[in-house]
């Protein structure tokens, strides 16, 4: 894996999460698949720095220093307690693809503290996402699975309606997806297939945090979370829902 700088907040002062540990990855963890990559919300404001500097090994550590912070990190706060991995950054792994096995190293660090991690990955899992490459998606799906049993909530991310349809249906419904939503959309909506979308609670109501609501954290919930576009990249948020 090339050169990559992880960062762990123990307690965020982000007023959407909460308190709770949130982590950051270096740029090059975001896949090219994600079509929001160069106008992400990530790109703009107070995280936009934070995120900079971690990406240029500034700030934040090499994925063994991480994996050690972020376990005191979890052994410190109460037990049972949320956690975002990636506020900014996707899965281990440079591009499209995961790292199997630090993927499998991050699971195990949230198992062990008894924590309730989750996280959102644009890495492709459809073989149009990987532009073919089914192995890659047949391989990224698998490792996903892996943290899944490891008690590490990973989120597929859709660009748009249609594209949550076609995760779940790639994950035979068994792991949950999110969705990027038009910045007017309803608070409840449906995919074309007919799956329930609700929007984000942190972003309906006020007090409402990842710390509380743990909608996100839910790998079993039915539901999609939709996510009204926000930031720089919410121009680029098409009407009908979904990323242009």
């Amino acid at each position: 894996m090339s050169l990559a700088h992880f960062h762990v907040t123990p307690r965020s002062a982000n007023a959407k999460t909460g308190p709770i540990v949130v982590t950051t990855s270096s740029a090059n963890t975001c896949p090219d698949a994600c079509p929001l990559k160069r106008t992400c919300y990530a790109k703009a404001g107070p995280l936009a720095l934070h995120w900079s500097a971690v990406t240029r090994g500034d700030r934040g550590d090499p994925w063994r220093t991480f994996l050690a912070t972020l376990a005191d990190a979890l052994r410190k706060a109460p037990r049972g307690q949320v956690w975002r991995h990636n506020q900014a950054g996707d899965l281990p792994g440079v591009g499209d693809a995961i790292d199997d096995a630090r993927l499998a190293e991050l699971a195990d660090v949230n198992r062990a503290a008894g924590a309730k991690g989750f996280t959102y990955t644009h890495k492709p899992v459809t073989p149009a996402d990987a532009r073919g490459d089914v192995a890659l998606a047949g391989a990224n799906l698998a490792s996903i699975f892996k943290a899944k049993e490891g008690g590490l909530v990973i989120n597929l991310s859709a660009n748009n309606l249609a594209h949550a349809d076609a995760l779940a249906d790639a994950s035979g419904g068994r792991l949950p997806v999110c969705v990027v939503l038009p910045e007017d959309a309803p608070p409840t909506l449906s995919t074309p297939g007919g799956r329930k979308v609700v929007v984000c609670p942190a972003q309906q109501r006020e007090g409402v945090t990842c710390a509380t609501c743990r909608l996100c954290s839910r790998g079993d919930r039915s539901v999609v979370v939709g996510f009204l576009a926000h930031g720089s990249g919410k121009k680029h948020i098409k009407k009908e829902g979904g990323a242009s």
